[in-house]
């Protein structure tokens, strides 16, 4: 007796990833990283440190209102860069 073949077949949303690291000109250093994950939602983080590697800000969960995965993240840099440039350094 023969079994019947069944075929299972899951698809899954592709996941992307993006990941911005810069060092400012007065040595602060910033990352940002974006998300979308399997349920359509953007995860985000945006990171601002002194030159020493110290926190300036942290935020695990930024809320860019309305925006696709490329304008987040340019919104995110921007947010990014004027906190670390707004920092006084030695």
């Amino acid at each position: 007796m023969t079994r019947p073949i069944h075929h299972k077949r899951e698809t899954a949303m592709t996941e992307r990833h993006e990941e911005h690291k810069e060092t400012l000109s007065n040595g602060c250093s910033i990352k940002v990283t974006a998300e979308i994950l399997k349920d359509g939602s953007l995860k985000m983080f945006i990171g601002v440190y002194r030159p020493d590697g110290s926190v300036i800000e942290e935020d695990h969960h930024p809320s860019p209102h309305l925006l696709d995965m490329e304008a987040a993240m340019d919104w995110a840099i921007e947010k990014a860069k004027t906190v670390g440039n707004s920092q006084q350094t030695l």
